[in-house]
């Protein structure tokens, strides 16, 4: 069985309706190892989605003052980041998929990954939802965090959040794809941006609505910290934190 599997009992469409990507800027060649080693983990392979380089979008006049955060202003880097994962939504849209798993390329299985951990999530997040009438669980989950800021556990292996940091493993259904082009469309008409993963927890509490997260956040998948971060900047810059 293999992560597109999984994914499709979880979700209960055929599985050509279900798109795996991998969000990947063609010159960060030093990740092309760590995208191989995560598809041979889960696998199944990737249709790469170029990144957008973010410094192209400034020359062209694209905005830098935050949505969310007034009196911010973002990065070429989460600027070209939010427009890859947009980018990724409209040809789903366009192409009929019902749902995206998206990774980043800095993402890579946790220690000790395995597809039975992997099962084991999706089939506990699907009982639960089906247990207690959840609706629009499977239109946003998570696969992976860098941290949440409020969450609440729920049965063994998940929790749920509405505010969290990071977007590099998630599966999101058209509804929210188009709730999050909608919003960047407001933000557009406003001259302003946000980053992609300010948007989608901020959509989550407007709607006071929770997403299913595994309760180590990342027991499954994780950010490669040690690799460069493109985010940050334009060039890749080292983290130290």
């Amino acid at each position: 069985m293999t992560l597109r599997d999984y994914v499709t009992e979880f979700i209960g469409n055929p599985p050509g309706s279900i798109r795996v990507v991998m969000i990947h800027l063609r010159r960060a060649t030093e990740r092309e190892e760590a995208i191989k080693s995560l598809s041979a983990a889960v696998e199944t392979p990737f249709e790469i989605q170029d990144a957008v380089d973010g410094q192209v979008l400034l020359a062209g006049g694209h905005p830098t003052e935050c949505g969310i955060h007034p009196g911010l202003h973002r990065t070429a880097g989460e600027i070209g980041c939010a427009a890859s994962h947009l980018a990724a939504y409209r040809s789903a849209l366009a192409d009929g998929i019902s749902h995206l798993v998206v990774f980043e390329d800095d993402c890579v299985a946790a220690p000790g990954f395995s597809m039975g951990a992997l099962k084991d999530y999706l089939q506990r997040a699907k009982t639960f939802a089906s247990e207690f009438s959840m609706s629009g669980t499977q239109d946003f989950l998570l696969l992976s965090t860098c941290g949440c800021y409020n969450w609440r556990p729920l049965t063994r292996g998940v929790k749920v959040t509405s505010h969290f940091n990071g977007s590099h493993a998630y599966i999101i259904g058209r509804t929210m794809m188009q709730k999050v082009l909608d919003f960047y469309g407001f933000l557009d008409s406003a001259k302003k941006t946000a980053p992609i993963d300010g948007v989608l927890p901020l959509l989550l509490r407007m709607e006071r609505r929770w997403v299913f997260c595994p309760e180590n956040d990342t027991g499954l998948f994780k950010q490669n910290r040690e690799l460069p971060s493109y985010v940050v900047g334009a060039e890749p810059v080292i983290r130290t934190g």
